[in-house]
């Protein structure tokens, strides 16, 4: 009997928590970080306050721990794409098909309101944005696992690491991203995306490839 309240609270414990993500993330889509409260979020999601506060302590606590769950699901869905690509690929074609996929993420699934809202809470440090900005992200370990296959296969040369590499490959998406943000709706974030991959590629060539 033990044993089913304890599970049975775990999973009102866990619908709750959904519920203030889904709640959240709906309002920040639509709302910048200072205009959503509390009170905006608990309504949403059909939650007493005091239930908001058995989670989390703030609203920038909950922004956080929604980040670092969002982005990590983002991440195994980036991971698992990855693996379904035919085998025997070329590492540039890899690296060009996950911006495109990247590029899919942050236009469809994420959306211009909330990238806009992320990039105003970066500035302004409202919220811990660790798990985005962090190097040691899944996301940014596949874009280096990739180059460090092409520079071992010899399809790639270069006298930076593949983590140096990986890094000017990331710094590449998040200025694209920003440019969408600040160039809105005039800006196509997949095309400019793939074409500045390319130009990247083309540095790193080998000349046996060329």
């Amino acid at each position: 009997m033990k044993k089913e309240k304890s599970s049975r609270r775990q999973e009102q414990a866990a619908e709750t928590k959904r519920r203030l993500y889904d709640s959240a993330a709906q309002l920040f889509g639509q709302y910048d970080y200072d205009e959503v409260t509390i009170d905006a979020i608990v309504q949403s999601a059909g939650v007493s306050k005091g239930s908001f506060y058995v989670h989390f302590p703030s609203k920038a606590a909950l922004i956080d721990a929604f980040l670092s769950d969002y982005i990590n699901g983002l991440d195994v869905t980036y991971q698992s794409f990855i693996v379904s690509l035919p085998p025997g690929i070329k590492s540039s074609e890899q690296l060009l098909t996950l911006a495109a996929k990247v590029a899919d993420v942050l236009t469809d699934t994420i959306g211009y309101n909330r990238m806009r809202t992320a990039y105003k809470m970066q500035l302004t440090k409202a919220v811990n944005m660790e798990t985005v900005l962090n190097y040691q992200r899944d996301l940014y370990k596949i874009f280096a696992e990739i180059l460090r296959q092409g520079l071992t296969q010899g399809e790639f040369q270069s006298e930076l690491s593949p983590d140096a590499l990986t890094r000017y490959f990331v710094m590449a998406i998040r200025g694209l991203s920003y440019e969408w943000c600040i160039r809105y709706p005039d800006f196509d974030l997949k095309k400019e995306c793939l074409e500045y991959f390319r130009i990247l590629l083309k540095g790193i060539q080998s000349s046996e490839i060329l």
